[in-house]
C-alpha cells in the first residue's frame, strides 16, 4: 500500500510530469568551427559557429533518416533551418577554441519530435503546393467561379489602394508596390485606385525581416519575412504573412536573390489577400441582395 501511494504521488507530481515531458524531447549535441572574417567581431563568428553546430546536431538525429531518403539535400536543409530557428529549446553553447583564425563551439539543446512533425507536414504541403504563377492564378480563378454573387455594375465595385512597400528600417519602395498592383489588378470585385482616402481596402506590403547568413565559404542562407497588412476586411488590420528561407551560392548576388524571393512572396501573399477581399465583397453583395428581396 505504501508503495502504491508513493507511486501515485509521483504520477501527479508536477516535477515528475515535467521530467516525463522532457524525456519526450530529443537531445542535440554537436561541435562546429567557423573561420573568422576580416572586420567581423568574435561574437559574430561565434554566432555563426553556434548556428552551424545546431544545424549539424539536428541533421544527425535519426528522426530525419527517412527524410534523407525521400527529400533532396536542399529541401531537407531548408526544413531543418526552419526547425532550428523556431523550435530548438534550452540551447546552451560554450567556446572550445578561439583565436584570430577561427572559433569553435560545443552546443547542447533539445527539440520536441511533435514540433518536427508539424514543420514536416507544413513543408510537404508547401512542396505539393509549389505552383507556377499560372497555376496560382488558376486556383484563384477557380475560387472566383465558386462564388455565386458578383457585382452587376461598376458602382458595386470596391476600391483597393496599394501603398508603398515598407522595409523594416522604415525606407519605402514603389517598385514592389507596382509589382503587387500588377498581381492583383483586373479583378471582377474591385478596381485599384490612387486615392487612398476613397479606398474600401488598403493593402500595405512590409518586409519585417531580411537576413543573410554565411553558412560556409560556398553557401549562404536568406530569410525574408513579408506581410501584407489589409485594412477594411475586419475592424483590425488583417495580416497575410509569408516567411521563406532560400539557400544560395556565396558567389551569387544577394540583391538579385532577395529581389527574386520578395517577388515570389508578394505573389503568394497577394493570392490570399485577394481571396479575403472577395469573400468580404461577396458577403456585402449577398446582404444587399437579401435586403432588396425583403
Amino acid at each position: 500500500m505504501r508503495f502504491l501511494i508513493c507511486f501515485l504521488i509521483l504520477i501527479v507530481s508536477p516535477v515528475f510530469s515535467g521530467k516525463a515531458q522532457e524525456a519526450e524531447s530529443l537531445e542535440i549535441r554537436a561541435n562546429a568551427c567557423e573561420k573568422a572574417i576580416e572586420g567581423e567581431s568574435s561574437s559574430s563568428t561565434r554566432i555563426r559557429a553556434v548556428d552551424k553546430a545546431v544545424f549539424l546536431g539536428l541533421k544527425n538525429l535519426s528522426i530525419f533518416d527517412q527524410d534523407k531518403e525521400n527529400m533532396d539535400d536542399y529541401d531537407l536543409n531548408v526544413m531543418i533551418y526552419r526547425i532550428l530557428d523556431e523550435y530548438v529549446e534550452d540551447l546552451s553553447s560554450k567556446v572550445t577554441k578561439s583565436n584570430e583564425d577561427k572559433v569553435c563551439v560545443q552546443i547542447e539543446g533539445y527539440v520536441n519530435p511533435s514540433k518536427i512533425n508539424i514543420v514536416r507536414e507544413e513543408f510537404k504541403k508547401n512542396l505539393q503546393g509549389n505552383n507556377s504563377n499560372e497555376e496560382v492564378f488558376d486556383i484563384v480563378q477557380n475560387v472566383n467561379e465558386e462564388i455565386k454573387v458578383s457585382p452587376k455594375n461598376v458602382e458595386e465595385l470596391a476600391l483597393v489602394y496599394v501603398d508603398d512597400l515598407v522595409y523594416y528600417n522604415g525606407s519605402k519602395s514603389k517598385k514592389y508596390a507596382n509589382i503587387l498592383k500588377q498581381k492583383i489588378e483586373n479583378n471582377s470585385y474591385y478596381y485599384l485606385t490612387e486615392e487612398k482616402e476613397l479606398a474600401d481596402y488598403v493593402i500595405t506590403p512590409k518586409i519585417l525581416k531580411a537576413k543573410v547568413d554565411l553558412l560556409d565559404k560556398d553557401h549562404k542562407r536568406l530569410q525574408v519575412v513579408l506581410v501584407l497588412e489589409v485594412s477594411g476586411i475586419t475592424q483590425d488590420i488583417l495580416p497575410v504573412t509569408q516567411n521563406r528561407f532560400l539557400l544560395f551560392s556565396a558567389q551569387e548576388s544577394e540583391q538579385h536573390i532577395a529581389d527574386r524571393l520578395i517577388k515570389k512572396l508578394l505573389e503568394a501573399a497577394s493570392s490570399e489577400a485577394v481571396r479575403q477581399i472577395e469573400i468580404k465583397e461577396t458577403a456585402k453583395l449577398e446582404q444587399n441582395t437579401l435586403g432588396r428581396i425583403l
